[in-house]
């Protein structure tokens, strides 16, 4: 099953399960590849590239989840920019990778949020999340899968907010959508939901000036869900869902809260491609899933 508006060309590169289980009844291995920041300049094509390259021949994945921001920065740069990084990004991907890869869209990869002309760029056929759907094949920014006995549902977090051009939100078409998704779901049946920024993470206060101001922590909504507990309460009423994997932060995270696995893993551009995220490497996420629902997740440098 496929829902939510995933194209037919992505879900026929989602061949279905052969059924077989394998290594202790693991159904499938997930490399999980986000925030790689894709520019032309230096050296991040070719670590892209060999990034990818170990992926295949040391993990060797059922599946390639890649977790958004793709590109460098479609929000603040031009037209000429933006198209050169997403048609490198797919020329990478097409040569490297042997396996089915999935995308989930990050903030970065919406065009022209922040460029100064943007009141006036609606009529614009690449404005906003047009140019990503068109690149990744899609005809949604959020929709769900089955595959191999677990239950995907891949989110958009990117609302648009007026202040700080986005926030990590569900906008209400797709809250709708997600609650009716996950109702349909058998309650035996392990649910991976995916988003671009985190619904929880051990170290978002750490990002930024989040602990300026003389009150405490402050982290903002660029950096959690700002709907944080609807979600939260949404999921006590579906404990098969399992693992929640996100990226953005460019931290590796990992939470066990109420049943749930929260991954966050760092950024294949570590600190924009100028070296560590504080105390997190360049790097890539493996998930391995199990029929009975347990996950087992681990964080790589390449």
């Amino acid at each position: 099953m496929i829902a939510g508006g995933l194209s037919a060309a992505a879900a026929l590169a989602l061949p279905a399960s052969n059924g077989k289980v394998r290594q202790g009844n693991r159904v499938l291995r997930i490399a999980h590849v986000t925030d790689t920041h894709l520019k032309l300049e230096g050296d991040a094509p070719a670590r892209f590239a060999r990034c990818l390259e170990k992926i295949q021949r040391t993990e060797k994945p059922d599946l390639i989840i890649q977790g958004g921001d793709i590109v460098m920065d479609g929000l603040s740069q031009d037209r000429a920019v933006v198209q050169a990084q997403f048609d490198l990004a797919a020329r990478i991907l097409k040569q490297a990778v042997s396996v089915p890869v999935m995308h989930c869209i990050g903030n970065h990869d919406v065009f022209g949020w922040n460029r100064p002309e943007a009141r006036t760029m609606a009529a614009d056929p690449h404005f906003g999340k047009r140019w990503w759907l068109d690149w990744a094949g899609y005809n949604s920014t959020y929709y769900s899968f089955d595959r191999a006995g677990w239950h995907f549902v891949f989110l958009d977090s990117i609302s648009p907010h007026a202040a700080h051009i986005y926030h990590g939100r569900l906008n209400e078409p797709q809250w709708q959508w997600l609650q009716d998704d996950l109702a349909k779901v058998s309650p035996t049946t392990p649910v991976c939901m995916v988003s671009h920024i985190p619904f929880l993470h051990a170290g978002a206060q750490f990002f930024g000036p989040c602990d300026q101001g003389g009150h405490g922590w402050h982290i903002g909504g660029t950096l959690l869900h700002t709907d944080g507990r609807r979600l939260k309460d949404l999921l006590v009423h579906h404990p098969n869902v399992k693992l929640c994997l996100s990226g953005h932060i460019h931290m590796f995270s990992r939470v066990h809260y109420n049943g749930v696995s929260h991954v966050s893993n760092g950024a294949v551009s570590g600190c924009w491609w100028k070296g560590d995220m504080q105390e997190t490497h360049p790097g890539y996420g493996v998930v391995d899933l199990y029929a009975d629902g347990k996950i087992r997740s681990r964080f790589e440098t390449y």
